[in-house]
């Protein structure tokens, strides 16, 4: 059972919103949910919270934005090289998460892709890595932190230090 204790007022309001989601969506479902949580069956409407994740802590979205941060710097800077030696333009794509074992930094990728933020170093694309990156970016963004957390535009030298991290 979930530790979420709802007010009468609170399970008010929620029955009169699926209340008039049932008459919208013509679902009985949202009337017997409004219906139960009218009447306290706290076992019946607290499925409604299984679908709803925890909020990602600060420390994931700082780590998601520093790492988009970086793939998006090297990526630009990386246009403006004239001496691109040793640096494969492909391991400048930002891999994204594992969708199975990040869930949570991979669904933030995906609401700031949705939303406009990044879109050009998330790319079109969903990015599910299919094994999970945290370690790796990991390792960059201390890189990149050891390098005096360099400013754009990167040098060759540090765009090939933090991708050999």
């Amino acid at each position: 059972m979930h530790d979420i204790n709802l007010s009468k007022v609170e399970r008010l309001i929620l029955a009169n919103q699926y209340e008039i989601l049932g008459e919208l969506r013509q679902e009985e479902y949202y009337s017997r949910l409004a219906v139960s949580l009218r009447e306290g069956h706290k076992w019946l409407y607290m499925k409604i919270f299984d679908s709803v994740s925890d909020d990602l802590s600060d420390a994931d979205r700082e780590h998601v934005f520093a790492i988009l941060g970086i793939y998006g710097d090297m990526r630009d800077s990386y246009k403006e090289l004239q001496d691109k030696s040793g640096i494969d333009e492909h391991e400048l794509n930002f891999l994204g998460f594992d969708g199975n074992n990040e869930v949570e930094l991979c669904s933030f990728t995906d609401a700031l892709f949705e939303n406009g933020h990044f879109t050009n170093t998330i790319g079109r694309l969903r990015k599910n890595s299919h094994s999970p990156t945290t370690q790796i970016y990991r390792r960059m963004i201390q890189c990149w932190q050891e390098l005096g957390k360099p400013n754009y535009p990167y040098s060759r030298e540090q765009i090939t230090a933090i991708l050999g991290s």
